[in-house]
């Protein structure tokens, strides 16, 4: 248990220990970074996705046109919408058995009721005297309210009564068979809930052909009211259901991403109203959370993209905080450039390609490809999020970064001058305005606007590369860049450093060419960076300056140093290093090429002055180390390159027969000494391209000092100078008449 509690405790403080040298790290401070990019890009996003909100209420006057940033939904239209079509629905109705005996028995009561009161005005005017008496008897108070009495089933108006009264039997017998007939039929038909006043005006126009109009205007009414019930009710389970459909089959209403909600001038209604609100755009409201989300999801997609795609590609860089700083600020301004863009003109006029063509010619393609999809994913989302843009514009964005970045990562590949940038541009331009068309023509859209979005690609095209092309110089001097534009503008031999290294330390001068040609061929040869190499040798040996008369290139007579103490005069060679990397901080090299200064002797042992002090009678005991360069080993490709073209050429042009089969040996053999003294451990060298090296040096010194015919000593007769001048004056005598 004890034993385990230890194991334990050196676990947490090993990872303590794993993290706190983490945190020393340049791995560290490129991971914030890309943190603090991954935030600024965010804010970026936010600016153009997140839209203006404002003040309106119903009835009021829109001042501006708002377009919906995304699809909403007219929640009242919709609503509106369903209950039409659940009105429009009719009911489902089921048969009600019993319900027609009832109505019929109910009828054939009321009548007999009413025949009775018939029956007794029949009575009433029998008893008159004569028949005059009998058409206009009147009756009395007492005899209509003992008529009204007789009926149960409905109150008799006394004008109803007294129609009653007055009703022959003839009259009466019609009234009651046709009626009775007429419900009889309309029961059978079906009579439907809701709709029994219907029926009754039916069966009052069929009957009144034949029924006393006074009957039918007066007591026919209320029979049928009191008596009729429909047999056919709703089946509301059934009826809901299929409203229910009805109302589920309604499209929803919906305002598109871009089009108008409101336009200016317009009444705010209230469902535009209610759009605006649910889309977080008005001041009393909850903000709309769901664009914040979105846009942060989208810019942390792109940023681990664009981290998998380095680590894939180009590892190193996620460990060079220079580089990483460059990467982001890249994206960064890429994503700026299309947010002004999107916000103060069309969105196809958006650099798309800049963020690509600047970091290829910045820090080379692997960087830019890796780049690419996530700016391809920033720039599209940003017309995703803007009010004003398309679902097809999106799309169109998507492809135009896509295509034009990787076609400006192809052509500006291995292409160092700056005047490439504009042919780049001009094919990007015509590639953007390509997939404008043809997205136009695939989408079937009104074409009438196509050659003017064509024309905003275009300029989008050219727009990146003459933004490259300014701001170019401005990456290299903030962050002191070797581009292939800065290296081949410092392998000019009018550079100031180059130019004093001419002129005061000439067996140098000629030795660094020598050198860069060398280091220019084994570069090409194993797929390093041979422009570096060029420019890495043309300045390796810059610190010479300091002292140019104790190296031997320099000199014409004896060499100073023979005279020195060993170890000084060894502290004064290797001390080169130094002074040139002192010499190219002044004068602001890159640090690619003030790395390759420092590194390109390595820690290799200066053995002609370590041989010299081991010669020494004081018998004090050497060591090797106080001989050796101050290091680092090279730690590039290129660095190792220049230390070997370095050894190889000072050891070939000491050689007094430097034959082809000469050469190659005492190549292999200078480039074995370095291996076994581990000059090579911390490069990224392998032997492969270590006999790729020795090939290249081999061809290239074979073309230096090659075979020279030797000229016999023969003397050359002397020329009589009044012939000299007969042949001059005849040669302008030719060429006077020529020009005539």
């Amino acid at each position: 248990m004890k034993k385990r509690k230890e194991g334990e405790r050196r676990e947490r403080k090993s990872a303590l220990e794993r993290l706190r040298n983490w945190l020393k790290s340049s791995a560290s401070r490129c991971a914030l970074i890309v943190l603090a990019g991954g935030i600024l890009l965010l804010g970026l996003t936010w600016l153009v996705c997140v839209p203006e909100r404002y003040n309106l209420s119903v009835g009021s006057i829109s001042r501006q046109t708002i377009n919906a940033p995304k699809d909403v939904v007219d929640e009242i239209a919709t609503q509106d919408a369903k209950k039409a079509a659940a009105a429009a629905v009719e009911p489902a109705y089921h048969l009600q058995e019993g319900v027609s005996d009832q109505v019929l028995q109910q009828l054939s009561a009321l009548f007999s009721e009413l025949r009775i009161v018939q029956q007794y005005g029949l009575t009433l005017r029998e008893a008159s005297d004569t028949d005059e008496s009998i058409r206009v008897r009147s009756f009395t108070d007492d005899e209509i309210s003992y008529a009204q009495g007789i009926v149960t089933q409905l109150n008799l108006t006394r004008y109803q009564a007294t129609t009653l009264l007055r009703t022959s039997n003839a009259d009466f017998d019609i009234m009651v068979s046709t009626v009775t007939t007429a419900v009889e039929n309309a029961l059978n038909s079906g009579v439907r809930e809701g709709q029994v006043s219907n029926a009754i005006s039916t069966i009052q126009q069929i009957v009144g052909y034949r029924v006393d109009i006074s009957l039918t205007q007066n007591i026919l009414p209320s029979v049928l009211r009191t008596c009729l019930q429909p047999n056919l009710v709703i089946d509301q389970a059934t009826t809901e259901t299929a409203r229910q459909k009805a109302m589920d089959a309604v499209d929803t209403v919906i305002c598109l991403q871009g089009q108008n909600i409101i336009r200016e001038g317009d009444v705010v209604t209230r469902n535009q109203l209610e759009m605006l609100r649910s889309l977080g755009l008005l001041q009393d409201n909850q903000y709309d959370f769901s664009v914040y989300s979105g846009s942060a999801l989208l810019v942390c997609l792109s940023v681990v993209l664009l981290v998998i795609l380095l680590q894939l590609t180009d590892r190193e860089l996620l460990h060079d905080v220079k580089r990483t700083a460059v990467v982001m600020s890249v994206m960064i301004l890429s994503t700026g450039a299309a947010a002004i863009a999107i916000k103060l003109s069309s969105a196809y006029f958006i650099p798309a390609a800049l963020g690509a063509m600047l970091l290829s010619v910045l820090l080379g393609w692997q960087p830019a490809i890796s780049a690419t999809p996530s700016l391809a994913l920033l720039i599209s989302s940003l017309a995703a999020g803007n009010s004003s843009s398309s679902m097809l514009e999106m799309i169109v964005l998507l492809l135009m970064t896509l295509t034009g970045s990787i076609i400006s990562i192809c052509y500006e590949r291995g292409k160092a001058q700056r005047s490439m940038v504009i042919i780049c541009g001009l094919l990007v331009a015509v590639s953007n305005a390509a997939e404008v068309m043809a997205m136009a023509l695939l989408s079937s859209l009104d074409t009438s606007g196509m050659y003017l979005d064509m024309l905003w690609a275009a300029g989008g095209g050219l727009l990146s590369a003459a933004l490259v092309i300014g701001l170019q110089p401005l990456f290299e001097a903030i962050f002191n860049l070797a581009t292939s534009s800065k290296l081949l503008e410092l392998c000019n031999p009018t550079q100031p450093l180059l130019r004093k290294l001419l002129l005061e330390a000439s067996g140098t001068y000629h030795h660094s060419i020598i050198v860069a040609n060398l280091a220019e061929a084994a570069a090409e040869r194993i797929g390093a960076n041979p422009l570096l190499a060029r420019t890495g040798a043309y300045y390796h040996d810059v610190g010479k300056l300091k002292r140019p008369q104790y190296f031997k290139e320099n000199q014409n007579g004896e060499n100073p140093l023979t005279t020195k103490d060993p170890y000084v005069a060894a502290g004064i060679v290797t001390s080169h290093t130094k002074d040139g990397l002192q010499l190219a901080q002044k004068y602001h090299l890159p640090a690619e090429v003030q790395q390759i200064i420092l590194q390109h002797h390595g820690d290799t042992p200066v053995m002609y002055f370590y041989h010299k002090a081991l010669q020494q009678p004081d018998g004090q005991a050497v060591d090797i180390k106080d001989f050796r360069y101050s290091g680092p080993r090279p730690r590039t490709r290129e660095a190792a390159i220049i230390m070997l073209a370095d050894t190889v050429e000072a050891a070939v042009r000491s050689m007094p027969d430097p034959t082809p089969q000469a050469i190659q040996e005492n190549i292999e053999r200078l480039l074995r000494g370095k291996i076994e003294d581990g000059q090579l451990s911390d490069s990224p060298l392998s032997l492969r391209d270590i006999d790729s090296i020795c090939e290249a040096f081999a061809s290239v010194l074979n073309g230096v000092f090659h075979e020279r015919i030797a000229y016999p000593q023969a003397a050359i007769p002397k020329r009589n100078l009044f012939e000299l001048s007969e042949e001059k004056a005849s040669s302008e005598q030719g060429e006077g008449g020529a020009r005539e």
